[in-house]
């Protein structure tokens, strides 16, 4: 192998014969590069975005679904409901949740129709033998269709409604129309006379699809059986994902270098590809699309400019890895130890270096026909920042300086040029998020006037014209460019660029987009709207009250995944199952939430008898005598080491052993009355840090304070409550909210009348709280709460399953009550076939 010094000597050379890259790339010609020559090395770093997200396939639509509606009122973005969410329905919902958008209704088709429909009013019921069209009506008016607060105008008695208008989208897609609210969803209706809506007698609607154009103004009829809100809306369907590889290269036509006329992904046979750092799989070969697996990194578009330039061999060696920072995991040798006795402070450069000088030992592994030509460290890219969030310019650009000076120091490779992709998270709104500082220090190291010494060797490049927003790409993943090839492939084609001018070459400009002028513009308005009024917020949320009953929850209901559930969710108590569930939170408990959304509240857990949650309880405290779980001195893991949780044993003092029996005598056995809730004492509780708050979004910022503190590993409790004889139609359960500790010390166990109703020992832990605790009354105690007297007798104890390596405040001090729910019956729609 030639030594680096001498390629050096020959680069002069061997530019003579680089070819131009101009703007529109071709396909490669499947020739080798020239062996006689040494080969180009280029190193590409960085973490996550450099690793590569860019899909190849199976791009997602940003949302399942689009309702759209013409009611002023709304406010569009997203659908509202999603704040009474449940455990349950939380999952459900996040993952089926809608955007809101506008669409148009207007009185004829010109241009400056006013909004809402023409009406005809007939005498009569509805006949459906009759041609409306052909019959002069009782009455002509208008009426403010989509509005959901207006009515269908009716006559006196028995009346049909004939309602005439103009619909048009924003989007071309396939529609459902949805007529009414209540009463006046009864009504037959069709869109260019082709019938989409029908419902004649009570139950669920008959619709069909319709394709609409955007920008066009179709016919829309409805005929109103009965009368009630004017509310209209339409649901947009069958949508596709976008942004992918596939989409973008063999549906949309762009990147045609990418591929061949029968279809396939050009392979550059000039262009080799070694993966150093993430070795999962043989991630080693000529450049193609699927190099990297199923997503493709900035290495696409970066080795399609250099294999186009070069007449030699080009070899690409990534050494990337995700949630990886510059100021820690990358940092530099010069940049010095923040953290002395930190064995990953460095680690990524340090596995960087050995992943490059791995390959080069091995070079004729990886570039096929190397004949001892040598090589050349070319050049260096790097593509990172999310990781240093918040950084100021001077820290990061500090430690990008020294990263590229050491590398070159460590590789022996002085002359290798450097070519740095600044963060692009929101594109032009970079500069008012958390990435400005990392942008700025990025730009700046390109920069000659600010790095004189960098001038002609390192260039930066700026990819905020790249971002892709949501609806234009595959997956929601901002972090990850919403995992969007065409900004990776741009972004890796304008490092190349930049790469062969740094070399004296010649490479086409890439044009700028408009989206710069559009994101300001955007920033703009943005700026002088005025956030939504509670008021106008009321009345969005009233808007779409009938696309979350009529909609969503319909969807929930007739979803096949939750329909087992709910054919037996509706009763007043269940068979008391052999272990009692994590969380309180059940299939009646999803389908409340979304009525609750709608400001349907019949349906609400309400406590009973009131006042239990901060009443007077007998006590008693006591410590676990070998307690794993101390609160003070979490066990440290060494390395490798896995925590084995040992489950705690309650042995109860001497005399406590019946504490939950009915005969128990609390006052003879040493016990206190004091009032809930119960808990430690506050200053012990507060997390130490702000980013452990944002992560664990549950756990409540201002906790209550306990009323009683208690500083002990077990808290016993019982309280003899008179209750109210049981509903009909109620099902009743019993909460235990919050903790007397923190970390494990979420477990309970709930006795009524001596005999125990539901214990948690592990499974839920301050960790995972994603929802509320306790029992539910379950058939076997109905009866206990037939009325009169009953006694509760709770534990609170430490659970089996902590992370010992640091200390989780308990979420808020401890209380139990008692609640009751009506039971709602909706009506199951039939599932499709």
């Amino acid at each position: 192998m030639k030594p680096i010094s001498f390629l050096a000597a020959t680069l002069s050379l061997f530019a003579l014969h680089a070819a131009p890259v101009p703007l529109e790339l071709s396909r490669p010609d499947g020739k080798p590069g020239n062996s006689d020559k040494p080969v180009k090395v280029y190193i590409l770093a960085g973490q996550s975005n450099m690793v590569g997200m860019g899909d190849i396939q199976g791009a997602r639509p940003p949302h399942p679904a689009v309702y759209l509606s013409a009611d002023p009122a709304i406010i569009p973005g997203q659908m509202p409901a999603g704040t009474q969410r449940s455990k349950g329905a939380c999952k459900w919902f996040w993952k089926n949740i809608p955007a809101l958008r506008s669409h148009g209704l207007f009185q004829s088709a010109d241009e400056s129709s006013p909004t809402g429909a023409v009406v005809a009013i007939h005498k009569g019921a509805y006949d459906p033998k009759a041609d409306y069209t052909k019959l002069k009506p009782a009455e002509s008016t208008t009426m403010k269709l989509g509005q959901v607060a207006a009515t269908v105008p009716a006559l006196e008695g028995a009346c049909t409604t004939v309602a005439r208008a103009f619909i048009e989208v924003p989007e071309t897609g396939s529609y459902l129309v949805h007529v009414g609210f209540g009463d006046s969803t009864h009504a037959v209706a069709q869109v260019n006379g082709r019938e989409v809506y029908r419902k004649e007698t009570d139950g669920q609607p008959a619709l069909t699809k319709v394709t609409l154009e955007a920008g066009q103004r179709y016919p829309l009829t409805i005929t109103y059986l009965r009368g009630g809100s004017a509310a209209l809306w339409l649901e947009q369907v069958d949508l596709v994902g976008k942004g992918d590889l596939v989409t973008l290269t063999k549906k949309d036509g762009k990147f045609p270098f990418l591929v061949d006329e029968a279809g396939e992904w050009t392979v550059r046979q000039d262009v080799h590809f070694r993966e150093a750092r993430v070795l999962k799989g043989d991630k080693s070969g000529p450049l193609t699309a699927t190099s990297n697996g199923g997503s493709i990194g900035p290495e696409l578009g970066f080795g399609f400019v250099m294999g186009t330039y070069h007449d030699e061999q080009v070899l690409l060696i990534k050494t990337a890895m995700g949630n990886r920072s510059l100021a820690s995991d990358f940092r530099p040798p010069s940049s010095g130890k923040f953290d002395p006795e930190s064995e990953w402070e460095g680690l990524e450069y340090r596995l960087m270096l050995k992943g490059v000088r791995e390959t080069l030992e091995n070079i004729g592994e990886y570039v096929p026909g190397y004949q001892g030509q040598g090589y050349e460290l070319t050049g260096f890219c790097w593509f990172q920042g999310h990781k240093d969030r918040g950084s100021s310019k001077e820290e990061y650009e500090s430690h990008l300086v020294n990263l590229i000076q050491d590398l070159r120091k460590d590789l022996e490779a002085p002359n290798m040029k450097a070519v740095v992709a600044t963060a692009g998270f929101g594109g032009y709104r970079i500069l008012s998020g958390d990435w400005s500082g990392v942008w700025e220090a990025q730009m700046a190291v390109g920069d000659p006037a600010q790095h004189p010494e960098f001038k002609g060797n390192v260039a930066s490049v700026d990819t905020r014209d790249f971002w892709r927003e949501i609806e234009e790409s595959p997956r929601s993943q901002d972090y990850h460019y919403h995992r969007n090839p065409e900004f990776y492939l741009l972004t890796g084609e304008a490092m190349g660029r930049a790469m062969v001018r740094l070399q004296g070459g010649e490479a086409a400009e890439m044009p700028k987009s408009d989206r710069e002028a559009k994101t300001k513009a955007a920033m703009a308005t943005e700026a002088a709207t005025p956030e939504p009024t509670a008021e106008q917020i009321a009345a969005s949320n009233a808007a779409v009250k009938p696309m979350i009953l009529d909609g969503l929850l319909q969807a929930y209901l007739a979803d096949p995944r939750n329909r087992k559930k709910l054919e037996t969710a509706f009763v007043t108590a269940t068979p008391m199952p052999d272990a009692t569930p994590e969380y309180l939170e059940d299939t009646v408990d999803d389908v409340v939430a979304f009525m609750q959304e709608a400001g349907i509240h019949e349906y609400d857990w309400t406590p009973v008898p009131d006042g239990m949650r901060t009443a007077d309880w007998q006590i008693f405290g006591f410590d676990l005598a070998d307690n794993p779980y101390d609160q003070t001195t979490p066990v440290k893991l060494e390395k490798g080491q896995k925590f084995k949780p040992t489950p705690v044993e309650l042995k109860f003092p001497a005399g406590q052993e019946n504490w939950f029996a009915p005969d128990f005598d609390p006052q003879k056995a040493g016990w206190r009355s004091a009032p809930a809730p119960f808990g430690m004492a506050m200053e012990e509780e507060r997390p130490e840090g702000v980013q452990w708050l944002a992560k664990y979004a549950l756990y409540p910022v201002k906790r209550p304070l306990p009323t009683t503190v208690v500083e002990n590993d077990v808290l016993l409790m019982r309280g003899s409550f008179e209750l109210p004889p049981v509903k009909d139609g109620h099902r009743y359960r019993i909460r235990v909210d919050g903790s007397i500790n923190g970390n494990s010390g979420e477990g309970f166990a709930i006795y009524v009348d001596g005999r125990l109703l539901g214990e948690q020992k592990n499974g839920v832990t301050a960790w995972r709280r994603q929802g509320l605790r306790g029992s539910h009354v379950w058939q076997e105690f109905r009866d206990d709460f037939g009325g009169g007297k009953v006694t509760i007798a709770v534990a609170n104890f430490p659970m089996s399953n902590w992370n010992p390596d640091s200390f989780i405040p308990a979420i808020g001090p401890l209380s139990v009550w008692i609640e009751e729910q009506k039971l709602p019956q909706p009506e199951l729609p039939p599932l499709e076939e």
